[in-house]
């Protein structure tokens, strides 16, 4: 008879990979990849005959109230595990690529300026800074947009000296589209277009990250004392 500790032993095993799932800086969250914040998720998950998960459900996230549960599960079924089937099993997802000092130098631009095709183009790119604020706690979503309010005042100029970077990527790239699958991967276009912006959003970020680790711990993200 299997006792009820026994079974809950189970569902707190270990993953057993036969392919870990990779982790991508795209795969990050939007809050997290700005400000350069690394995490770990738990889930529990259910695999196929084959090894392929069938279910998974993110128990648990730190730091929280970062993104990083709805992160986890957009990618973890990228990977496949060598588990007995149809038993629980516990996995702990690891986001941790980035780095602190983790922003591309800034240099003059030397590449081509962008056309008329290249600049419409780039008005497609997403939000500049998709947070999912409203999906924080009250108090918590109060004092980022109270910073945000203060460190980014004009959103249509932080658009448009976004948009000019974008524009000038594509210049380079000679493409008049935006590409849903970056031609250079994810990092690299993300790097062109913060050197190929008229303004250098870094100096910004990194007093949005400080007030924030300062704030909230970028390990757990619970308030700190």
């Amino acid at each position: 008879m299997i006792t009820l500790l026994a079974t809950l032993a189970l569902l707190v095993e270990p993953a057993h990979w036969e392919t870990p799932p990779d982790v991508k800086r795209s795969d990050y969250p939007a809050l997290a990849r700005d400000l350069r914040i690394n995490g770990t998720v738990t889930l529990e998950c259910v695999n196929n005959e084959d090894g392929a998960l069938s279910r998974c459900a993110a128990m648990s996230a730190k730091p929280a109230d970062a993104g990083f549960q709805q992160a986890a599960l957009a990618i973890v079924f990228r990977g496949r595990v060598a588990q007995l089937a149809g038993v629980p099993f516990s996995i702990e997802l690891p986001f941790d690529i980035l780095d602190e000092d983790d922003e591309p130098l800034r240099q003059p631009w030397e590449g081509p300026e962008p056309g008329p095709e290249h600049i419409q183009a780039a008005q497609a790119e997403r939000s500049i800074r998709d947070w999912k604020v409203n999906e924080m706690p009250p108090e918590k979503a109060a004092l980022l947009r109270g910073w945000m309010d203060e460190l980014y005042p004009d959103l249509e100029a932080e658009k448009a000296w976004h948009a000019a970077g974008v524009a000038r990527v594509l210049a380079l790239h000679g493409v008049d589209y935006l590409p849903t699958r970056k031609p250079i991967g994810w990092d690299a276009w993300y790097a062109q277009v913060t050197r190929a912006s008229p303004e250098d959003p870094a100096p910004i970020r990194n007093e949005m990250r400080r007030r924030y680790c300062a704030a909230f711990d970028c390990v757990s993200g619970v308030a700190v004392d």
